[in-house]
């Protein structure tokens, strides 16, 4: 009796030692933090490891691989790290460290594992201009100390994440807002100037460059930017000038928000806010495109009045390829290959302006005067009989945020007001 309880026991036993060891054999081969330097494996006496959510990794060793100085001292637990004209001040313990004199708090506190200082991966990167990626699948961390970004005019590459960057191009202040990011000059928008009333509050102290068709060449060399970006568009003339003064990125189209923020994403190591942006805008669309319905067979019309008594109806642009992707249908009229906007030079052609939906981005760039010409234009009994007029499914909306803007901000202000406009 008693040896087969006892066979017993020790099988239970067995069991439970097995089911305990799991765990620890899991933990035992989680995969290790890599870290990637110009696409070299760096190597640590002690590895990095996530510490309150953060990537902590050894001083010393990653000082070494990028060329700089590390200096601990013992008695007071501080660690100093140079590099050129930059120094970062840390302390063993402490959440608080000093970069080039200015107080920076830490999200995790700097440790101290087998006599070697480990801090956030992230604070040695930013504050020595360095790019950082980090890939969750492989437990990746890729570090960069040069980086060559694709764009209109070729490629420009970039010895330091910029810090001083200008804005010449409406889209772009937006888009570079957008990632956080604060110009050190910009050129001014097209109304509601200094800027528009949506970004002005986060514009405070950003110098007026003058009108985005012809900026301030003076101005720009006087805020000793360390990056420009430009329009093909509106600047391809002046791009030998700009590159002269810093390296300058140039984007194919002032309204091609989504590369745009790419573009400046690369240079300026936000990629994880763009992609955040990006998660929530396709997000959004999927949810827009899920609640639309029938109403999605109805046909819009983009339409914008003239100072010059002229209309014009837009084929893509900036509102345009927001309807696209949202799958928006549009006249057959208003859809001609390699066009962005096809301009109405009489009244007689009114009908081209029809849509089962019309929306009008007149602006008032014009000191009003395009608001003269709406009003002539809608006195013509042609205006009368257009199917959106007479369904009262005529719109007069923000021709800022569909049109001139032109940004990633923009656009999602835009697809609220569609979520209005079609009831959903």
């Amino acid at each position: 009796m008693f040896k087969p309880v006892v066979r017993s026991l020790l099988f239970s036993l067995s069991i439970l030692l097995v089911i305990v060891s799991v765990p620890f054999a899991a933990a035992a081969a989680e995969t290790p933090i890599k870290v990637l330097l110009d696409g070299k494996a760096v190597s640590f006496a002690v590895q990095p490891q996530t510490i309150g959510g953060t990537t902590m990794i050894q001083v010393d060793a990653l000082a070494k691989s990028i060329g700089a100085t590390s200096s601990t001292d013992s008695k007071t637990k501080k660690i100093k790290v140079t590099k050129g004209k930059t120094t970062i001040e840390l302390t063993i313990g402490s959440n608080q460290a000093m970069v080039d004199g200015k107080k920076v708090t830490l999200s995790t506190k700097v440790v101290e594992k087998s006599s070697r200082a480990l801090a956030p991966l992230r604070l040695l990167t930013d504050s020595f201009g360095m790019w950082l990626n980090w890939n969750a699948g492989t437990k990746t961390a890729t570090i960069e100390t040069k980086r060559t970004i694709t764009h209109a005019m070729g490629t420009t590459t970039l010895t330091s994440v910029p810090k001083r960057v200008v804005v010449l191009f409406n889209g772009q202040v937006d888009v570079s807002l957008t990632l956080g990011v604060k110009p050190v000059g910009a050129v001014e928008s097209w109304v509601q100037t200094p800027w528009y009333h949506y970004l002005r509050t986060d514009m405070s102290g950003v110098k007026n460059l003058g009108s985005e068709l012809q900026p301030n060449i003076e101005a720009i060399v006087a805020l000793k930017p360390d990056l420009i970006i430009g329009s093909k568009t509106r600047h391809e003339k002046i791009y030998g000038q700009l590159a002269a003064i810093a390296p300058t990125l140039f984007a194919a189209e002032v309204f091609g928000w989504k590369a745009n923020l790419d573009m400046e994403a690369k240079a300026l190591n936000k990629e994880d806010k763009a992609a955040a942006f990006m998660k929530d805008w396709n997000k959004r669309v999927a949810d827009f495109k899920s609640k639309i319905g029938d109403k999605a067979n109805a046909e819009i019309s983009i339409i914008r009045f003239q100072d010059d008594n002229t209309a014009r109806y837009y084929i893509t642009g900036f509102a345009g390829t927001i309807f696209q992707e949202l799958g928006l249908k549009r006249p057959k009229a208003q859809q001609e290959e390699g066009k962005v906007l096809v301009n109405l030079t009489t009244q007689e052609q009114i009908p081209l302006m029809d849509g089962d939906i019309i929306f009008d981005i007149t602006s008032s760039y014009g000191e009003g005067k395009e608001f003269k010409s709406q009003q002539e234009w809608q006195k013509n009994p042609l205006w009368a009989n257009l199917k959106g007029v007479k369904n009262g499914k005529y719109y007069k909306v923000n021709d800022i945020t569909w049109n001139m803007s032109g940004g990633a901000t923009a656009a999602k202000m835009m697809l609220d007001d569609l979520y209005f406009y079609f009831d959903l």
